[in-house]
Protein backbone atom coordinates (compact mmCIF):
# COMPACT_ATOMS: atom_id res chain seq x y z
CA UNK A 1 0.00 0.00 0.00
CA UNK A 2 2.91 2.43 0.96
CA UNK A 3 4.61 1.64 -2.56
CA UNK A 4 1.14 2.01 -4.45
CA UNK A 5 0.62 5.79 -2.47
CA UNK A 6 4.26 6.69 -3.28
CA UNK A 7 3.42 6.00 -7.18
CA UNK A 8 0.16 8.16 -7.00
CA UNK A 9 -1.97 4.78 -7.44
CA UNK A 10 -4.30 5.58 -4.10
CA UNK A 11 -5.74 8.60 -3.49
CA UNK A 12 -7.86 11.51 -4.77
CA UNK A 13 -7.52 14.04 -7.45
CA UNK A 14 -9.81 16.77 -7.84
CA UNK A 15 -9.42 18.30 -11.86
CA UNK A 16 -10.85 22.03 -12.86
CA UNK A 17 -11.37 22.23 -16.37
CA UNK A 18 -12.37 24.82 -18.73
CA UNK A 19 -15.76 23.27 -20.77
CA UNK A 20 -13.93 23.82 -24.13
CA UNK A 21 -11.51 21.06 -22.90
CA UNK A 22 -14.01 18.29 -23.52
CA UNK A 23 -13.89 18.68 -27.39
CA UNK A 24 -10.11 17.97 -27.50
CA UNK A 25 -7.88 16.13 -25.62
CA UNK A 26 -9.44 15.76 -21.70
CA UNK A 27 -12.23 12.76 -22.66
CA UNK A 28 -9.23 10.41 -23.26
CA UNK A 29 -7.01 11.95 -20.99
CA UNK A 30 -9.28 11.01 -18.23
CA UNK A 31 -10.27 7.57 -19.93
CA UNK A 32 -6.42 6.66 -19.67
CA UNK A 33 -5.88 7.82 -16.40
CA UNK A 34 -8.91 5.86 -15.09
CA UNK A 35 -7.62 2.73 -16.56
CA UNK A 36 -4.09 3.20 -15.10
CA UNK A 37 -5.34 4.42 -11.86
CA UNK A 38 -8.39 2.43 -10.88
CA UNK A 39 -8.20 3.01 -7.00
CA UNK A 40 -7.59 7.33 -7.21
CA UNK A 41 -10.52 8.50 -6.49
CA UNK A 42 -11.34 11.61 -9.10
CA UNK A 43 -13.77 14.66 -8.79
CA UNK A 44 -14.38 16.87 -11.41
CA UNK A 45 -15.31 20.44 -11.74
CA UNK A 46 -15.83 22.50 -14.68
CA UNK A 47 -14.75 25.79 -13.74
CA UNK A 48 -13.77 29.43 -15.48
CA UNK A 49 -9.55 29.61 -15.60
CA UNK A 50 -10.78 32.60 -12.82
CA UNK A 51 -12.71 30.38 -10.61
CA UNK A 52 -9.77 26.97 -11.13
CA UNK A 53 -7.22 29.69 -10.11
CA UNK A 54 -9.59 30.55 -6.39
CA UNK A 55 -9.76 26.76 -6.36
CA UNK A 56 -6.48 26.18 -6.69
CA UNK A 57 -5.69 28.53 -4.12
CA UNK A 58 -8.25 27.22 -2.15
CA UNK A 59 -7.11 23.89 -1.97
CA UNK A 60 -10.54 22.79 -3.56
CA UNK A 61 -8.81 21.47 -6.82
CA UNK A 62 -5.36 19.88 -7.43
CA UNK A 63 -4.97 20.47 -11.26
CA UNK A 64 -6.28 22.72 -13.29
CA UNK A 65 -6.90 22.91 -17.10
CA UNK A 66 -7.12 26.14 -18.05
CA UNK A 67 -8.15 28.25 -21.49
CA UNK A 68 -4.74 31.04 -21.18
CA UNK A 69 -1.13 30.77 -20.15
CA UNK A 70 -1.36 32.26 -16.40
CA UNK A 71 1.19 33.91 -15.12
CA UNK A 72 -0.14 33.87 -11.14
CA UNK A 73 1.91 33.37 -7.93
CA UNK A 74 2.69 30.24 -6.35
CA UNK A 75 1.41 27.95 -9.28
CA UNK A 76 3.21 26.30 -12.40
CA UNK A 77 1.59 26.73 -16.11
CA UNK A 78 2.70 24.33 -18.67
CA UNK A 79 1.21 24.07 -22.45
CA UNK A 80 -0.59 21.09 -23.17
CA UNK A 81 -2.50 21.73 -26.45
CA UNK A 82 -2.00 25.18 -28.36
CA UNK A 83 -4.91 25.35 -30.66
CA UNK A 84 -5.50 27.93 -33.70
CA UNK A 85 -8.21 30.25 -33.37
CA UNK A 86 -11.30 29.77 -35.91
CA UNK A 87 -14.52 31.84 -36.94
CA UNK A 88 -18.00 31.00 -35.90
CA UNK A 89 -20.44 32.11 -38.26
CA UNK A 90 -24.24 31.55 -39.15
CA UNK A 91 -24.53 29.25 -41.90
CA UNK A 92 -26.62 31.97 -43.83
CA UNK A 93 -23.86 34.74 -42.96
CA UNK A 94 -22.45 36.19 -46.30
CA UNK A 95 -19.03 35.49 -45.10
CA UNK A 96 -19.77 31.84 -45.15
CA UNK A 97 -18.96 31.55 -48.88
CA UNK A 98 -15.34 32.38 -48.33
CA UNK A 99 -12.65 29.54 -47.64
CA UNK A 100 -10.88 31.71 -45.22
CA UNK A 101 -11.91 35.21 -43.39
CA UNK A 102 -9.67 38.19 -42.53
CA UNK A 103 -10.45 39.89 -39.66
CA UNK A 104 -10.78 43.42 -41.28
CA UNK A 105 -14.11 42.17 -42.71
CA UNK A 106 -15.35 41.67 -39.49
CA UNK A 107 -15.53 45.43 -38.39
CA UNK A 108 -19.51 45.77 -38.89
CA UNK A 109 -20.07 42.63 -37.27
CA UNK A 110 -21.88 41.96 -33.83
CA UNK A 111 -19.19 39.68 -31.71
CA UNK A 112 -20.23 37.40 -28.79
CA UNK A 113 -17.14 36.86 -26.45
CA UNK A 114 -16.32 34.95 -23.16
CA UNK A 115 -16.29 37.56 -20.22
CA UNK A 116 -13.10 39.62 -19.32
CA UNK A 117 -13.44 38.96 -15.48
CA UNK A 118 -14.02 35.14 -16.22
CA UNK A 119 -11.13 34.53 -18.21
CA UNK A 120 -8.81 37.95 -19.24
CA UNK A 121 -6.26 36.88 -20.74
CA UNK A 122 -8.58 34.84 -23.65
CA UNK A 123 -10.97 37.93 -23.87
CA UNK A 124 -7.71 40.30 -24.22
CA UNK A 125 -6.18 38.00 -26.76
CA UNK A 126 -9.18 38.16 -29.52
CA UNK A 127 -9.85 41.98 -28.61
CA UNK A 128 -6.04 42.84 -29.21
CA UNK A 129 -6.38 41.05 -32.31
CA UNK A 130 -9.16 43.31 -33.74
CA UNK A 131 -7.62 46.27 -32.91
CA UNK A 132 -4.78 45.35 -34.99
CA UNK A 133 -6.93 44.97 -38.20
CA UNK A 134 -8.03 48.45 -37.15
CA UNK A 135 -11.47 48.13 -35.32
CA UNK A 136 -12.76 47.28 -32.12
CA UNK A 137 -15.31 44.20 -32.10
CA UNK A 138 -18.69 45.39 -30.79
CA UNK A 139 -19.91 43.03 -27.88
CA UNK A 140 -23.62 41.86 -28.05
CA UNK A 141 -23.40 39.08 -26.17
CA UNK A 142 -21.42 37.89 -23.57
CA UNK A 143 -21.70 33.72 -22.24
CA UNK A 144 -19.68 31.83 -19.90
CA UNK A 145 -19.91 28.31 -21.98
CA UNK A 146 -18.71 27.47 -25.08
CA UNK A 147 -21.32 25.93 -26.12
CA UNK A 148 -23.29 28.71 -25.26
CA UNK A 149 -21.18 30.87 -27.68
CA UNK A 150 -21.82 28.56 -30.28
CA UNK A 151 -25.77 27.90 -29.74
CA UNK A 152 -25.74 31.93 -29.83
CA UNK A 153 -23.95 32.01 -33.09
CA UNK A 154 -26.02 29.29 -34.19
CA UNK A 155 -28.95 31.68 -33.20
CA UNK A 156 -28.08 34.48 -35.64
CA UNK A 157 -27.02 37.09 -32.42
CA UNK A 158 -23.70 37.39 -33.66
CA UNK A 159 -19.88 35.88 -34.98
CA UNK A 160 -17.11 34.61 -32.31
CA UNK A 161 -13.45 33.32 -32.20
CA UNK A 162 -13.50 30.09 -30.57
CA UNK A 163 -10.62 27.60 -29.91
CA UNK A 164 -10.59 25.15 -33.30
CA UNK A 165 -11.52 22.64 -31.19
CA UNK A 166 -15.02 23.91 -30.63
CA UNK A 167 -15.32 22.50 -34.67
CA UNK A 168 -15.88 18.89 -32.66
CA UNK A 169 -18.98 20.16 -31.41
CA UNK A 170 -21.48 19.68 -33.87
CA UNK A 171 -24.65 22.25 -34.02
CA UNK A 172 -26.45 22.82 -36.71
CA UNK A 173 -26.79 26.45 -38.18
CA UNK A 174 -23.41 26.89 -37.55
CA UNK A 175 -19.80 27.00 -39.77
CA UNK A 176 -16.38 27.46 -39.18
CA UNK A 177 -13.72 29.59 -41.43
CA UNK A 178 -10.11 29.98 -40.70
CA UNK A 179 -8.83 33.58 -40.38
CA UNK A 180 -6.44 34.81 -43.01
CA UNK A 181 -4.34 36.52 -40.43
CA UNK A 182 -1.42 34.63 -38.75
CA UNK A 183 -3.06 36.03 -35.00
CA UNK A 184 -1.30 34.44 -31.95
CA UNK A 185 -2.84 31.01 -30.71
CA UNK A 186 -4.82 30.07 -27.69
CA UNK A 187 -4.39 27.01 -25.98
CA UNK A 188 -5.05 24.49 -23.02
CA UNK A 189 -3.00 24.34 -20.15
CA UNK A 190 -2.10 22.44 -16.90
CA UNK A 191 -1.94 24.11 -13.79
CA UNK A 192 -1.13 22.93 -10.42
CA UNK A 193 0.10 24.22 -6.73
CA UNK A 194 4.47 24.90 -7.29
CA UNK A 195 5.22 23.26 -3.96
CA UNK A 196 2.47 20.46 -3.92
CA UNK A 197 4.24 16.88 -4.20
CA UNK A 198 1.71 14.45 -3.89
CA UNK A 199 2.43 11.59 -6.29
CA UNK A 200 -0.93 11.54 -7.46
CA UNK A 201 -0.84 14.93 -9.16
CA UNK A 202 2.23 14.12 -10.33
CA UNK A 203 1.19 10.94 -11.81
CA UNK A 204 -1.89 12.69 -13.47
CA UNK A 205 0.49 15.66 -14.73
CA UNK A 206 2.74 13.14 -16.56
CA UNK A 207 0.10 10.90 -18.33
CA UNK A 208 -1.74 14.04 -19.66
CA UNK A 209 1.55 14.91 -21.32
CA UNK A 210 2.29 11.27 -22.45
CA UNK A 211 -1.17 11.42 -23.94
CA UNK A 212 -1.12 14.56 -25.97
CA UNK A 213 2.20 13.77 -27.44
CA UNK A 214 0.75 10.15 -28.31
CA UNK A 215 -2.17 12.39 -30.22
CA UNK A 216 -2.19 13.11 -33.24
CA UNK A 217 -2.24 16.90 -34.51
CA UNK A 218 -5.72 18.44 -33.40
CA UNK A 219 -4.75 22.56 -33.79
CA UNK A 220 -7.14 22.54 -37.08
CA UNK A 221 -9.78 20.37 -37.26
Amino acid sequence: MTQQIGQGKVGRLAIGFVDSAMYTLLPEILRVFREQFPAVEMRLHELTTAQQIQALYDKQVDVGIVRSAISEPGLSVECLLPESLVLALPETHPLSARPQVSLSTLADEFFILFPAKMGPLFYEQIFHSCQQAGFRPKVSQEAVQMQTIIGLVAAGLGIAIVPASLQNFHRSGVIYRPLQEQIPKTGLYLTWRQHDSSPVISAFLNLARKTTQQEPNRDDM
